[in-house]
């Protein structure tokens, strides 16, 4: 470990930052790199109200481990700060190395307040990183489970909807309206972001409009909303390659679009056209209203795929059963080296547009 530095980071560390990311992937049968040019610090404000970045750097500048440790206003029993931690990496170089636990050691030593928990979310594909990061060994906190989320990557197709929703874009003037709809929600979600949708355009919401919103009016009122998010001018996920098994049988999965679900494999490459939906909110956790939401943003046919997460156990994911797509699971973890976890219950909420 000599010469190796661990510090905060900053905007001046981006290049190093965006190198870490570029010689690291996630998953195993599909291998995803994320990019986040022109400016890593635009993504971190998205995904914390006070960014906490740490990055590891050798002799020669490069960044070799980087771990955000941010803060999000979130609703738990009223509003509190819980830690987000995310952007795990470590280079190939270094990832039979201590480093992983000398990190952890110090975050605690320098950010963690004593009884502090943290919570994130670990791809079930990433079978390797889930039994190191539960392993508690070597001085790595307790990775407690907390259920499971579910992501699911849908194309553009047509949706048979509930017609008493009436879907319409949104405008400034509704944004009064959607704002109480959303906190409603919000309440009823462990760890659901308290968001200010009048701050829409700023920081927390880099790239995103009101105009990119749909809601679903019932009765002369707002039942329902969806803001769809393509966040490319700051963040991209694109194919870094498929396992051997998958590059074999990728023709043949683009060809059948039953077993594919419509959702074909992109080059190795190329990056994946997206849009993520973000704020999700229904009254009455009604499935109907955001079905009726869906068929309204699904019926694009812009070659963008709307990528749309929650909770395994939220009420509103029985509106996604029978669409064509693709779904994928994650583990979602409470961290901690000491005392308990905070008190939460189903459904939790995991904005999938700030993970």
């Amino acid at each position: 470990m000599a010469g190796l530095t661990i510090r905060p980071a900053g905007p001046g560390d981006h290049e190093a930052l965006e190198g870490l990311f570029r010689a690291t992937s996630m998953g195993s049968s599909i291998r995803l790199n994320i990019e986040r040019d022109p400016d890593y610090f635009a993504g971190a404000r998205v995904q914390a109200d006070e960014p906490c970045v740490w990055a590891a750097f050798d002799e020669s500048g490069r960044a070799v481990g980087m771990l955000s440790a941010g803060k999000r206003r979130v609703w738990l029993g009223g509003e509190r700060e819980v830690r987000y931690l995310c952007d795990l990496r470590i280079h190939r170089d270094w990832q039979r190395s201590t480093l992983l636990a000398r990190g952890f050691r110090l975050l605690k030593r320098e950010i963690f307040a004593p009884g502090e928990w943290a919570r994130t979310l670990v791809l079930e594909d990433n079978l390797q990183a889930i039994e190191l990061l539960s392993s508690h060994r070597a001085g790595l906190p307790e990775y407690r489970p907390a259920g499971t989320y579910v992501t699911w990557l849908l194309p553009s197709q047509a949706v048979a909807a509930d017609p008493s929703s009436a879907v319409r874009r949104a405008t400034r003037a509704d944004l009064g309206e959607m704002q109480r709809l959303y906190d409603d929600s919000a309440r009823r979600r462990s760890f659901a972001p308290r968001l200010a949708l009048a701050d829409l355009g700023g920081p927390a919401w880099h790239h995103l409009a009101v105009e990119d919103f749909l809601v679903a009016e019932k009765a002369g009122r707002i039942a329902g909303m969806i803001g769809r998010w393509d966040q490319s001018a700051f963040q991209r996920l694109r194919i870094a390659g498929y396992s051997p098994v998958v590059s074999l049988l990728r023709p043949l999965w683009n060809a059948g679009t039953v077993v594919s679900g419509g959702v074909a494999l992109p080059k190795p490459g190329d990056a994946l056209p997206l849009r993520k939906a973000t704020a999700v909110a229904c009254e009455n956790d009604d499935p109907a209203i955001l079905r009726a939401l869906l068929a309204g943003t699904l019926m694009d046919d812009d070659g963008k795929l709307l990528l749309v997460g929650m909770s395994a156990a939220d009420p509103l994911a029985a509106a996604l059963h029978g669409l064509r797509g693709r779904q994928d699971r994650g583990r979602h973890f409470l961290v901690g080296w000491e005392g308990g976890p905070p008190a939460w219950q189903e459904p939790f909420a995991f904005d999938v547009a700030r993970i």
